[in-house]
């Protein structure tokens, strides 16, 4: 990066504009400004066009956030730090424009001079772009607990087989991150596939990589027990519920209905002889949850509570994300065929990610849950990223 290079200026024309004292110090602290401003660009800030700077809405918002008189109280230490960078820039600025570059003779300065205008300009552009991306509301929470629940929808036997395929390829992509993984519940068919089974995941971003993959996944192919060939289309839908502490959401004794019984399904000569399932009701809000996964009672309860209190934190989340957005599509829906966020053709050797409306190839590679499976993980995050600026964009800009 390169940075304004006055006392070079100034020793070929000669003179100075200020103190030497003064220009090292300025210098110095703008130095260190931008450094820091500039280390922590992103990818979106790139994508943005420089076309939004000219809006007079955003103009004037810029103008109005960088004056003195507002911008000092702001709280976030981003935004002073580049705040501060892009009034001493504009100082600098103002200087090198004050020179009459038509009536210097000396060419080699008026050519530096010119550089040096170009390239503040470009910084200028560059850290205001910055700090509108600084100011877009964050809707991210930090989260590292989730709770993975995932249902088979429409389509029997079919749509619990790749209800299967689907729990062990999010089991692989955890590993592949080095999260923390655990089963919480786990309702197998006698077929192979699975009616309903909740995984524990904690790790870094967790939360924030994984909340994208909620909503209703189809699956179209031939079945095995298809003899015709005819394709069939199943659906699954995949639930991301971040996992509170037990300081975010407090659930009073009181409050629950706990019932115990018989576990039900496979599970040999134990399932009828034990009242180890336990349900769990939860009387303000009205959800009730179920656990049978383990054979002590004292671990499906403790189960049951990390479930009903992580379903509580996400009705609270969605409540208050109500406040500052319009509408909200809910994770799970009415797991209709048309209610899909990914389609996985096997037929076609296809992946269709419907948000991104981009399709991908090599279906077995991208259910293993490793760099396949990331990359579009990623790629959702940043779309999100994006749709977030654009929506703040549109709130600063000037409609008329």
């Amino acid at each position: 990066m390169k940075f304004f290079n006055s006392r070079y200026i100034f020793r070929l024309y000669n003179r100075t504009l200020w103190p030497i004292k003064s220009v090292q110090s300025t210098l110095s602290s703008h130095q260190f400004l931008v450094c820091h401003s500039y280390s922590s660009f992103t990818t979106t800030t790139n994508r943005i066009s420089s076309e939004l700077l000219r809006n007079s809405g955003v103009r004037s918002y810029l103008n109005k956030l960088i004056s003195e008189d507002y911008s000092d109280t702001m709280s976030k230490p981003n935004v002073f730090a580049l705040i501060s960078a892009i009034r001493l820039l504009k100082v600098d600025l103002q200087s090198l424009n004050e020179f009459d570059i038509e009536k210097e003779k000396d060419k080699e300065f008026c050519e530096q001079l010119q550089k040096e205008i170009k390239s503040h300009e470009d910084q200028l552009r560059k850290l205001e772009l910055e700090l509108l991306n600084s100011l877009v509301p964050n809707e991210k929470f930090d989260c590292e607990d989730v709770m993975l629940e995932i249902t088979a929808g429409v389509g029997g036997q079919e749509a619990m087989i790749f209800t299967q395929e689907l729990f062990e390829m999010y089991n692989s992509f955890a590993y592949y991150k080095g999260w923390r993984s655990e089963i919480a519940d786990y309702c197998h068919t006698e077929m192979g596939g699975i009616r309903h089974a909740c995984l524990m995941l904690s790790g870094s971003d967790c939360f924030s990589l994984l909340q994208y993959e909620g909503g209703v996944h189809r699956v179209q192919r031939v079945p095995k027990t298809e003899k015709s060939g005819r394709i069939h289309t199943s659906t699954v839908t995949v639930a991301i519920l971040p996992q509170p502490t037990e300081l975010d959401v407090v659930i009073n004794e009181r409050d629950l209905i706990i019932e115990t019984k018989r576990a039900s399904g496979a599970g040999g000569q134990h399932v009828n002889k034990t009242d180890s399932a336990i349900r769990m009701h939860h009387k303000p809000t009205g959800v009730i949850v179920e656990c049978q996964t383990d054979r002590s009672q004292i671990k499906n309860r403790k189960i049951a509570l990390q479930k009903l209190r992580a379903i509580i934190y996400k009705k609270q989340l969605e409540q208050q994300q109500s406040l500052t957005r319009s509408a909200r599509k809910q994770q799970v829906g009415s797991s209709a065929r048309s209610e899909k966020i990914r389609t996985y053709n096997f037929n076609q050797d296809r992946i269709t990610d419907h948000r991104l409306s981009k399709s991908f190839h090599n279906l077995v590679g991208f259910l293993e849950g490793r760099e396949y499976l990331d990359k579009v993980v990623i790629e959702l995050q940043e779309r999100a990223n994006q749709i977030l600026f654009n929506e703040f964009i549109e709130s600063i800009s000037d409609k008329s």
